[in-house]
């Protein structure tokens, strides 16, 4: 039971660091502000929705080109690690320029 509100604490802790290191980096980019609300609406749709579905295409292509192509197993977890990050970072990066 301990271990349980322990993670909600910590979820809640995240979710709000998050939303406070994503507002200023749009301040430092000199948008405006919106609503704390909008914000955290944002990284929650970013995090439960995109991630995961940035998430399956990646474990979709590791096992494509492990099983499909016959490409030994590091190497096809090196490029579908490799480009899930480059997707989650071009997609953090459109949601931080978004005006």
């Amino acid at each position: 039971m301990f271990s349980l509100l322990t993670d909600f604490v910590v979820g809640i802790f995240e979710i709000v660091l998050d939303v406070v290191l994503f507002r200023r980096q749009r301040r430092k980019r000199g948008y405006s502000d919106r609503a704390f609300s909008e914000d955290a609406n944002e990284i929650a749709r970013l995090d439960l929705i995109t991630l995961t579905y940035i998430g399956l295409a990646s474990v979709a292509l590791m096992l494509s080109l492990s099983f499909i192509a016959g490409v030994p197993v590091g190497w096809s977890i090196a490029v579908g690690i490799a480009v899930g990050v480059v997707w989650g970072i071009w997609r953090y990066m459109q949601l931080v320029n978004r005006p």
